[in-house]
């Protein structure tokens, strides 16, 4: 960084900036003692639980014509004795559900009393009214405005009371009917509509999670909501999940239980305290936006797990192929926790077998084990990391202003900046003051890196190669200081995200165009080179190939901004074939932008300089630099895989680089002599023609 400012020759007489080369180096190393402590705990979480969905488990089961323990049998093992699915995500079942499966029927009370007619049932007065001598009791009557739910046994009678009791404002009413034949039903009436009966979760089977436990499989639930939610009922739903041998709990509605009520604040913790004290971690699910997750998990101190599905709709659009590469990202990529896989329709135990195994080694071909269900690591931030951040951060602020000529406000801002950190940090806000010094470290490192290699001269294909390490190193400064910073569970599990990502992609290559321009003036004596230069653009006649450069300039920026952040425009299918050519070929694919595009163009113009107006590709090659950056602000990414991916990138893109500096340098430098002679050719041609006409 010592050349920043070229048109000072004093740099490297100038002692004020070892100052601040210490402070970010100090900066830097205390990230990366943040990135040793995120690297071990991510070592001891490469691992998902390969699960299935506990409903159509069933359902697939009941078509290939077997009971469900002879479906896990099948599925649990390959023919290798190899495991299988390690898991099974357990949606709660609705009222709807368990009468699909004929383990009880709901009825509105004019069907009921139809039947009550035509089968010759009748109810049998309840056993509190016979031991009471005088009892104001009466035996219950089936009402038409009512609804009711016919059970085979009393057991399952209270599990669906208890849960209208707490769930419901409903007034509900317990009592047995029997025939002729003696034969009972245990029926539960209530005022409750119907529609919004059949629809209410029921709770889970203890019987069917002992199943499931039996097979050596972890459980993980999901739990639907209800309309009245209070302290009590939170008790009853979650109270007591950890027997049935549940790893975790989410919900499986758009909505979390009492979100919408006013106490929702009350509720949350109440909820927290529950899941805490029984060590259940709760569950996010991917590409799933759930209303009031955010804060409930911030008070669970983000004790979690993410969940990576493929929804019924997405399932027959996917080849699989494809969905072993989805799988596989999810899990290497994203350190996705539990993996939920879909069975296809149709498809018979054998051939799920091995689908589910194509989908197990896809995973293991990553170095992701599928045995076992692990929680977002519990990485906390330090204070003294921040700290040095933020004056690493401020170190570079400095640098970046000085190289524009600066002087006093080259101090003066970043310490306005140093100012507002401090008095976030003093007002609670401390996680404001974390994103604007990863913010600022985004947007100066990778300037700085640029800035300090960028000239007009070219330099020898080592030095080239050499000073494009040297770029990359500088911004990298930046993605440390992200990682120092950032490296918090919150921000590991995706319910945070890094805050401007739009901002740090183009306010560096934003800077870096001025500082070039001021750089360019400072050689042709002055910011009037630079106006009489734009006077005489705007003097020049349109063309159709000014148009059209404009034009791709234009779209290539907008491309490069659509295809950038945290979520990104789609890929076409080729691409997509590309990439997963890249991903088996080398574990993990480097960015596209970054080795076929920035990193060979930024080696081009080492070697060569920006001369003449060649000074816009600087910025393209700039992109790279940048891009590798913004990398590391998916803080859900493992670490080693945003290393592996910046290091291919930056391998590939240097390769690439050599082959066309060749191309540049032999068959392009042959096409421009022979342009040049054919230009001076038509000159001539020209001048003789003119001659000949004034003559």
């Amino acid at each position: 960084m010592s050349n920043l400012s070229n048109n000072s020759g004093n740099n490297k007489r100038e002692f004020w900036r070892w100052p601040l080369y210490i402070l970010i180096a100090v900066g830097v190393l205390a990230s990366l003692a943040v990135a040793g402590e995120r690297l071990a705990a991510e070592a001891g979480s490469k691992t998902t639980l390969l699960s299935l969905e506990w409903g159509q488990l069933k359902d697939n089961a009941a078509r290939n014509g077997c009971t469900v323990e002879e479906a896990l049998q099948k599925l649990t093992k390959d023919e290798a004795g190899r495991p299988l699915v390690s898991g099974v995500v357990y949606k709660e079942p609705m009222l709807i559900d368990w009468q699909n499966g004929g383990y009880l029927q709901v009825q509105t009370g004019s069907q009921l009393l139809n039947d009550v007619r035509i089968g010759g049932w009748e109810i049998v007065e309840p056993a509190e009214a016979e031991d009471l001598e005088l009892s104001d009791l009466e035996t219950p009557q089936i009402d038409n405005n009512h609804n009711y739910v016919l059970c085979y046994d009393e057991e399952q009678q209270q599990l669906v009371y208890n849960n209208l009791q707490y769930k419901t404002s409903a007034q509900n009413q317990l009592y047995t009917m029997e025939n002729a034949e003696e034969e009972q039903l245990f029926v539960v009436g209530t005022t409750y509509p119907y529609t919004d009966l059949t629809s209410l979760g029921i709770g889970f089977s203890a019987e069917e999670a002992r199943l499931i436990q039996s097979f050596g499989l972890g459980l993980v639930l999901q739990v639907r909501s209800w309309p009245s939610v209070d302290e009590q009922s939170l008790d009853f739903v979650f109270g007591d999940l950890r027997s049935l041998g549940a790893q975790a709990v989410g919900f499986n509605d758009n909505e979390l239980p009492g979100v919408q009520q006013v106490n929702w604040p009350e509720l949350s913790r109440r909820l927290a305290d529950i899941l805490q004290a029984q060590k259940l971690p709760s569950m996010s699910i991917e590409f799933f936006q759930q209303t009031g997750l955010q804060s409930f998990l911030q008070k669970m101190e983000y004790n979690m797990v993410r969940m990576h599905p493929v929804s019924e709709g997405e399932l027959p659009k996917l080849s699989d192929t494809r969905l072993q590469e989805r799988f596989a990202l999810a899990a290497n990529e994203r350190g996705m926790d539990v993996m939920l896989l879909r069975l296809r329709s149709g498809q018979s135990l054998e051939d799920s077998v091995e689908y589910i195994a194509a989908v197990r080694d896809a995973i293991q071909a990553k170095g992701v084990t599928t045995n076992r269900l692990s929680v977002v690591p519990d990485m906390q931030g330090h204070s003294w990391a921040l700290l040095a951040a933020l004056a690493a951060v401020w170190a570079g602020g400095v640098l970046l202003l000085k190289s524009f000529g600066l002087r006093k406000t080259a101090w003066l801002l970043p310490c306005l900046g140093l100012v507002l950190a401090a008095g976030l940090l003093v007002v609670g806000r401390g996680y404001l003051a974390q994103k604007l010094a990863a913010l600022a470290a985004v947007v100066i490192f990778p300037y700085l890196g640029v800035a300090s290699a960028a000239r007009p001269e070219g330099r020898s294909l080592a030095m080239s190669i050499l000073t494009l390490c040297r770029i990359t190193l500088i911004s990298l400064i930046g993605a440390a200081l992200v990682v120092g910073t950032l490296s918090e569970r919150s921000y590991m599990s995706a319910i945070n995200v890094f805050s401007g990502v739009k901002v740090g992609q183009l306010a560096p290559l934003l800077l870096l165009m001025i500082y070039l321009l001021y750089q360019i003036a400072e050689e042709h004596g002055g910011a009037g080179y630079l106006l009489v230069g734009c006077w005489r653009l705007l003097q020049k006649k349109v063309t159709i190939g000014l148009v059209l450069v404009a034009g791709l300039a234009a779209a290539m920026l907008l491309y490069y901004m659509l295809r950038t952040g945290n979520t990104a425009v789609g890929v076409s299918d080729l691409e997509r074939s590309f990439r997963a050519f890249l991903d088996r070929v080398l574990q993990v694919r480097p960015r596209t932008k970054e080795f076929m595009f920035a990193h060979p163009i930024m080696l081009a113009m080492l070697y060569f300089g920006y001369r003449k107006q060649l000074w816009p590709f600087v910025l393209l090659g700039a992109i790279g630099q940048v891009s590798l950056v913004n990398t590391f602000e998916h803080l859900h990414t493992p670490l080693t895989v945003s290393l592996v991916r910046t290091g291919n990138g930056l391998v590939l893109g240097m390769l690439l680089g050599v082959v066309l500096i060749w191309m540049l340098k032999y068959p392009g430098g042959w096409l421009l002599r022979k342009g040049q002679e054919v230009a001076r050719l038509a000159a001539e041609a020209d001048a003789k023609e003119e001659s000949q006409r004034v003559g």
